[in-house]
């Protein structure tokens, strides 16, 4: 299991540049030693700058969602009767465990809920999956109870800020679940895009207990004019439809 950063080497793509570094001390001759930290520094100047986000439901903005490259922080201030207020932290980064295997390393925390979750995968293959408290364990905290090919949520909402033309289909696992993500549809009205999807819970409890959502529509709008600009999500199930907006 790794918590937070590894205490070993750290391979980082955000921003489509990628570097290592190594946290522990390293001995290299002095002018290796600078290029190898000119090399660093300018791979952090080119990582992705933060996209903001506002969140609204019920017609009421209800907080804001940062995504920078690899990481996605949201605060939830104005909830009905204050109910989902709080914040939320996720991350998806190459590390190495201790057995010296490179993976992906899907980190989430709701400071709310006092929960935290630790996955890590490879090549679409989930091998280690950590859930505190252990009572909000699912089935599906249970890596041999997830399917092969999933990627981290975190991955799922940088393609579809990062789409061309419409995303297509996605299997994403958060620890406890694997949701789907499909294509159903699409308009084109003048230079704006608008992408329908389905957003289904495929394995493991629905959302929102004791309500327990598996199924919702999302709408994914871009626009076109020179180039394709993601401008807004929507997801819905029944009465209640989240917009996240930039």
């Amino acid at each position: 299991m790794i918590w937070g950063q590894s205490a070993g080497l750290i391979l980082d793509n955000a921003g489509g540049v990628g570097f290592i570094c190594y946290v522990a001390a390293i001995t290299k001759p002095e002018p290796l030693m600078r290029l190898f930290v000119t090399l660093v520094f300018a791979s952090f100047a080119s990582l992705a700058q933060a996209q903001t986000f506002q969140l609204s439901l019920g017609g009421g903005t209800i907080g804001t969602m940062s995504v920078t490259g690899d990481t996605i922080r949201a605060s939830i201030t104005d909830s009905p009767m204050g109910l989902a207020n709080g914040g939320f932290t996720a991350s998806a980064k190459r590390v190495q465990t201790a057995e010296g295997q490179i993976v992906t390393q899907y980190l989430s925390d709701t400071p709310r809920k006092g929960r935290k979750i630790s996955v890590l995968s490879d090549g679409g293959r989930v091998l280690e999956t950590v859930v505190s408290p252990a009572d909000d364990r699912t089935d599906l905290s249970d890596p041999a109870a997830v399917p092969n090919g999933v990627t981290t949520p975190v991955a799922v909402l940088n393609r579809l800020i990062d789409a061309s033309g419409c995303p297509a289909a996605m299997r994403f696992y958060d620890g406890r679940r694997v949701i789907t993500l499909a294509p159903t549809g699409s308009t084109q009205t003048g230079t704006m895009l608008s992408c329908d999807m389905s957003y289904r819970v495929t394995a493991g409890p629905g959302h929102l207990s004791p309500l327990y959502i598996k199924n919702a529509k999302m709408a994914v709008t871009y626009d076109t004019s020179g180039g394709q600009r993601m401008t807004e999500i929507q997801i819905g199930s029944g009465p209640f439809t989240l917009y996240v907006t930039r």
